[in-house]
């Protein structure tokens, strides 16, 4: 039996379509995060809830949830998966301010309100500067996730989180 170039040609190409469609849509979890050249701990998982309460991503998170590890952050980190984030859950209900003065890496801030809706993102922040980025209100959460997923992902005020610890 003889194959055709065209045949195995036009195999290829449909392999490659499906491939690349699959590489640039919208997923939830799609593997074990990536090794980073820091450690990373997984302390859980976060949804983000659309408006219909569909689940729009899901990302594997590190929680912070003391006074230190609050400060620390992202600090120091060269990069993040963008299967991965933090979760910042405070103690009291209050506006909140970051800072990316120690931060590597462009993130996209996410500020949560009591509710677990989204109050406001900073996006694109500017690693390693002073600049200050606020929280338009009260909060309860903050989620940090790499730079540009809340636009890939169509995160937007009014988007909710549900989270749990592993």
């Amino acid at each position: 039996m003889t194959v055709s170039s065209h045949g195995v040609s036009r195999r290829i190409f449909w392999v490659f379509l499906f491939l690349l469609c699959f590489a640039c849509s919208p997923r939830h979890f799609v593997s074990l995060p990536a090794r980073t050249d820091t450690p990373t701990r997984i302390d859980g998982t976060l949804e983000f809830v659309g408006f219909d309460d569909s689940v729009v991503s899901s990302i594997f998170i590190e929680i912070a949830d003391t006074p230190e590890t609050q400060i620390k952050g992202l600090m120091g980190r060269r990069s993040l998966d963008p299967t991965q984030g933090m979760l910042f859950v405070f103690e009291s209900v209050k506006p909140q301010i970051f800072l990316m003065k120690n931060t590597r890496i462009s993130l996209d801030i996410i500020f949560v309100g009591e509710n677990g809706c989204v109050v406001n993102i900073a996006e694109n922040t500017t690693p390693m500067s002073d600049k200050i980025y606020r929280s338009q209100g009260p909060i309860k959460y903050v989620v940090e996730v790499t730079a540009g997923f809340a636009k890939h992902f169509k995160i937007e005020k009014g988007v909710c989180i549900r989270w749990r610890r592993k």
